[in-house]
């Protein structure tokens, strides 16, 4: 028996069967009619990992998303080429570097 079975019984079974409705009260009748999950979730140990997972998807649908953060500039690639080449001003000198780090750590 499918999952929707179980926690709706067979009636339940139909109903996922059938095509969404398209006027809103319909919509809305249909998404108050769907089972409350949460003992399942709480059994399961995971409600605060859905909880936090649920507020961060509903800020993201309101529009307070937050990505990566810093933006990709060709000062910030240089500013970072410019430190990386003081450390490394060679490939020779990455070479040598990189070998003493390994057999350092061998």
């Amino acid at each position: 028996m499918s999952l929707p079975a179980q926690l709706l019984g067979a009636e339940g079974e139909q109903k996922a069967k059938e095509s969404p409705p398209t006027d809103e009260k319909a919509y809305l009748k249909g998404i108050a009619d769907l089972p409350d999950l949460t003992p399942l979730l709480e059994k399961q140990g995971i409600l605060g990992e859905y909880v936090a997972w649920r507020d961060g998807y509903m800020k993201w649908r309101k529009g307070d998303a937050r990505g990566a953060t810093g933006e990709h500039t060709l000062s910030d690639h240089q500013k970072r080429r410019a430190e990386f080449q003081t450390w490394y001003p060679t490939v020779k000198t990455y070479s040598f570097r990189r070998t003493i780090a390994f057999w350092g750590a061998v």
